[in-house]
């Protein structure tokens, strides 16, 4: 039964960190494309910025968004997983 549990784990994980880092890149380049230069910058210095920029700029960002949260609903449930399987 652990197999499974990693398994399921190790899926959900490299899916959603595969999707934030990607959106979070994405967001990057659109905030610089925007003209939005500090924030443009500081997602690519730190990738969970790009929830906050997402959320304050859904009209222009929301391709990147849809990726950038849902990457970080995968690694919640990865950790709730893990968590739940007795892992961690």
């Amino acid at each position: 039964m652990v197999q499974y549990i990693i398994i399921a784990a190790l899926l959900t994980g490299s899916i959603g960190l595969m999707l934030l880092v990607i959106g979070s890149i994405f967001t990057a380049v659109v905030a610089l494309g925007n003209k939005q230069h500090i924030f443009g910058w500081s997602v690519f210095l730190c990738f969970p910025l790009s929830l906050v920029y997402c959320a304050m700029n859904w009209d222009k960002s929301s391709y990147s968004g849809k990726m950038v949260y849902t990457g970080a609903a995968l690694l919640a449930l990865t950790a709730i997983i893990l968590k739940f399987g007795g892992i961690i």
